[in-house]
């Protein structure tokens, strides 16, 4: 097993207890930020943590900020980046992950090249539109649950089929409410624990699931939380296309440092920050939202618990679209599937 790569054990065997463990025995890169000063922690983190690398630098400015006392606000226009990395990651997943987990194969090289060539938030809007939706992100928006199911059960276009696909029911882990930095401040001792983190003594679900449930409820009540996981993150994709996704980035203050809350994609990102009276930071922590996915009670878990009887395929699939943001290996029995 690799440093930083997430373990799932699955057996079917039900004589012997069958079922799945998972554990991630994360490398914790933050700790080269310890002795530093806050300007090489700026300058170093988007090269350790290059996906969602914008959010990644965001929450350590606001965090250092707000640790050495001065104002820690994102502005509007980190705030429309932070939308647009979020988007961006979101079509690159579709593209090429979800793709795989579905139809075999990564999209065609030509809407990969188009996506990576693709600099501003109109370029991601027409390439998502012509590969996801078929139509304009505003008119997609405009549908209401009962639409977007429709769109599914049309199938033109394979992230419709993908849901279609998709029938339920899966087991699943309550929702994370939404939270702001000082209510997280309040009630930091859950969310670092050594376990694994949790609100309110639950391991959550995170991400566009948990900000998007409200246009969901049908699906939902069907069981269908794949369906409704996918739905969602089409859902936050068409808006931050549309410039209408609103993402919280905030930091508050801890009785030793301080902390920053920035959402993203797949949910929460949080990082602690301590600094010595130089300025130097003395402790630093960051808590990604694979952490909850990992959990060993948590998401990841509890959903592929609900399919033991299927193959490994649909385990491949239903890990994919809870999306851990590291890479994970399926371990079935005596064989093993590795997913990058």
């Amino acid at each position: 097993m690799k440093i930083d790569e997430i373990l799932i054990r699955l057996t079917q065997d039900k004589a012997r207890g069958g079922g799945v463990s998972v554990s991630w025995p994360r490398r914790e890169a933050e700790r080269l930020f310890i002795g530093k000063p806050a300007g090489e922690v700026l300058a170093l983190t988007p090269r350790l943590f290059s996906l969602c690398a914008h959010a990644q630098t965001l929450a350590a400015r606001l965090a250092l900020a707000c640790a050495a006392g001065k104002a820690a606000q994102a502005s509007p226009q980190e705030l429309q980046s932070l939308a647009q990395e979020a988007a961006r990651e979101t079509l690159r997943k579709l593209l090429t992950d979800w793709a795989l987990a579905f139809d075999g194969k990564a999209a065609e090289p030509a809407a990969l090249a188009a996506w990576r060539a693709a600099g501003s938030l109109s370029a991601l809007k027409a390439l998502a539109e012509q590969q996801v939706f078929g139509q304009a992100c505003d008119d997609w928006l405009q549908r209401s649950e009962a639409g977007w199911l429709d769109w599914a059960a049309e199938g033109r276009m394979p992230a419709a089929r993908w849901l279609a696909a998709l029938t339920g029911p899966e087991r699943g882990c309550a929702l994370l409410p939404p939270l702001s930095a000082g209510q997280l401040a309040n009630r930091l001792a859950d969310w670092i624990r050594p376990g694994g983190p949790v609100w309110q003594g639950q391991p959550r679900e995170t991400g566009a699931l948990a900000r998007e449930h409200r246009q969901l409820s049908r699906t939902l009540a069907a069981g269908q939380l794949a369906r409704a996981r996918l739905l969602a993150r089409l859902i936050q994709l068409a808006r931050g296309l549309n410039g209408e996704l609103c993402l919280q980035a905030a930091a508050a203050p801890l009785p030793d440092g301080a902390l920053a809350l920035v959402d993203t994609a797949r949910g929460p990102l949080t990082h602690l920050a301590a600094l010595d009276d130089e300025g130097c930071v003395t402790r630093y922590r960051v808590i990604p939202p694979t952490a909850w996915h990992s959990h060993p009670e948590g998401l990841l878990r509890e959903t592929l618990c609900s399919r033991l009887d299927d193959g490994e395929a649909e385990w491949r699939r239903q890990a994919a679209l809870i999306d851990p943001c590291v890479a994970w290996r399926l371990a079935v029995e005596n064989k093993e599937c590795a997913h990058a």
